[in-house]
């Protein structure tokens, strides 16, 4: 019995009427194709059932195929890296290519040597050694979030622009009538975190407000984040009507806390995330979260990652940076239950 013939770019690009390059472009990432045609491609390719002769455009292109991720030494504390990484390996099968999760402590001397065409770091921290042994590397690197201050930068970076969610929250919070926030910051030194800290910082200054923020453990503990409600809430000279936890699992540790304390959350205290998860929409109150978006985050990092690779392969400039849009999600933690 003749095996069938395997599906080619050609039998994609005559399905929608358009070209062979543009079909490859939309499944490999690299040249100019609009979002809207770059997912007609990858439904056609996925309906006809396409797969890309990887082996064979690598060895044509001495590639192996393969991308690094490398987590943050705490990603297991946040949901942000489990769905950011989900974004990261579905693209990458989109376009054919595999991805390895690099180990909390790999060997620093097999960093340079790795098996891999690009690395992707997300939320590279300036206190990891091993985030600056790769971008000091010759791998190309690029970063979910730029590197901070203090490190070398990424081939390219993908970012949301977090000072203006950050102040959005603020603003919101604002309008309804909070005037002694407090802010528990967690201990991380990322662009992430700097940018979060400066940006609410700043906003209380310029409304006359002493910022309030209390440094947390990452992960920190149960009893360390009640510790810090604790003292935020029983404090009578400066009482507290709102408090900012920067992570999603931190967030559900300060609601229980302050109501274990006497607070109604939504009505007598304010609480808001910037970071959002699913289980904060269907929590008792819901609760107010910065969106994020870490699929998408991940998804653009591995088509700046093709980029970077089909711009050295050409000789031409990869693109730097792109902004990913983040939304603010108002629940009742904010807005209290009749008008969420």
């Amino acid at each position: 019995m003749r095996q069938a013939r395997a599906v080619t770019l050609q039998d994609i690009a005559d399905r929608l009427g358009v070209s062979r390059s543009t079909a490859s472009f939309a499944i490999t990432g690299r040249g100019r194709v609009s979002d809207d045609m770059r997912s007609r491609v990858l439904e056609v390719a996925a309906e006809l059932g396409y797969r890309p002769n990887t082996v064979a455009r690598n060895l044509k292109g001495s590639r192996t195929g393969a991308l690094a991720l490398r987590l943050p030494v705490s990603s297991t504390a946040m949901s942000y890296y489990m769905e950011a990484t989900f974004g990261i390996a579905e693209e990458a099968d989109a376009a054919g290519m595999t991805v390895f999760v690099l180990p909390t402590q790999p060997r620093a001397a097999g960093l340079d040597n790795l098996a891999a065409d690009a690395v992707i770091i997300l939320d590279p921290a300036l206190d990891d050694p091993i985030v600056r042994n790769l971008l000091d590397g010759r791998i190309p690197v690029i970063t979910g979030e730029p590197a901070p201050a203090g490190l070398p930068s990424g081939r390219a970076e993908v970012t949301s622009d977090h000072e203006t969610a950050v102040r959005d929250l603020m603003d919101h919070l604002w309008e309804q009538g909070v005037r002694h926030p407090a802010a528990l910051i967690p201990d991380i030194r990322s662009h992430w975190a700097f940018t979060v800290r400066d940006t609410f910082t700043a906003w209380c200054r310029e409304r006359g407000i002493a910022p309030r923020l209390s440094t947390l453990s990452h992960p920190a503990a149960p009893a360390e984040i009640h510790a810090a409600v604790a003292d935020i809430v029983r404090d009578e000279d400066a009482p507290v009507d709102a408090i900012l936890a920067v992570t999603d699992g931190t967030v559900l540790n300060v609601v229980t806390s302050a109501q274990s304390l006497g607070r109604s959350v939504g009505d007598d205290l304010l609480v808001a995330a910037l970071v959002d998860s699913e289980v904060l929409a269907v929590t008792q109150p819901s609760i107010t979260a910065i969106d994020l978006h870490p699929r998408e985050i991940g998804r653009r990092c591995v088509r700046a990652a093709l980029a970077v690779l089909a711009a050295d392969a050409t000789g031409t400039d990869a693109p730097q940076r792109e902004i990913v849009p983040i939304v603010v999600n108002r629940r009742e933690s904010t807005l209290g239950r009749s008008r969420a």
